[in-house]
């Protein structure tokens, strides 16, 4: 891409961005994106908090399997070396290369199930994003956008643009089928959305919404 298309591209987003700041100011619909930051909905709401902890759990108990496994090679390869002086040595020989041949497997199979763990934890985390994709459509409808981008993709938006804590309220309100469920916390009104743009101004049939100067 040549210097003046990205001085047109950065010329664009500055004005979409001071456009949404005056609308903002006026408690309208700020544009037609919004913007988050995915990572945030997982580490951020229950549900994903609970899906990292099956995670971490996972994780702890494969790497126990491993420990465990390695300590009883390490026993065997002493008692191995403690035999050695009084036995042949072709019988030592057939003994060591069966040993060496044992921990080669036992690494392999270890390095595959480590594999499947990831796999399988890229495969759930796709599962989440799915399951959210939902509240994600019903936040852009209700804010008349037409966009979400990850913040990560956005080179200057206002702030008040950003919809990540809203959505996870409406994940920790009503966590996604078929995910992990979160430990419900006490005291906490699933209502308030931190982090909520204003809601898009109602049809001109009545009084208008001054709740916002």
């Amino acid at each position: 891409m040549g210097e003046r298309a990205r001085k047109l591209i950065l010329a664009a987003a500055l004005a979409a961005t001071a456009a949404a700041g005056a609308a903002l100011a006026q408690g309208q619909v700020a544009s037609d994106f919004l913007f988050i930051n995915q990572e945030r909905l997982l580490t951020g709401s229950r549900t994903g908090q609970a899906l990292l902890a099956e995670e971490d759990a996972a994780r702890d108990e494969l790497r126990a399997e491993a420990r465990a496994i390695d300590t009883a090679f390490e026993q065997e390869e002493r008692a191995l070396n403690e035999m050695r002086r009084d036995m042949p040595a072709e019988e030592f020989r057939a003994k060591a290369d069966d040993f060496d041949a044992r921990v080669v497997q036992a690494r392999q199979e270890q390095d595959a199930r480590s594999n499947a763990l990831a796999q399988d934890f890229e495969t759930r985390r796709r599962q989440f994003y799915a399951a959210v994709a939902p509240i994600l459509v019903r936040v852009m409808e209700r804010f008349q956008a037409h966009a979400i981008f990850d913040e990560n993709s956005v080179l200057l938006a206002d702030d008040r643009l950003n919809i990540t804590e809203a959505v996870i309220a409406e994940i920790d309100a009503a966590p996604p089928a078929g995910l992990p469920l979160p430990t419900p916390a006490p005291d906490e009104t699933p209502e308030a959305a931190p982090g909520m743009p204003p809601e898009p101004a109602a049809p001109a049939t009545g009084a208008p919404d001054g709740t916002q100067d």
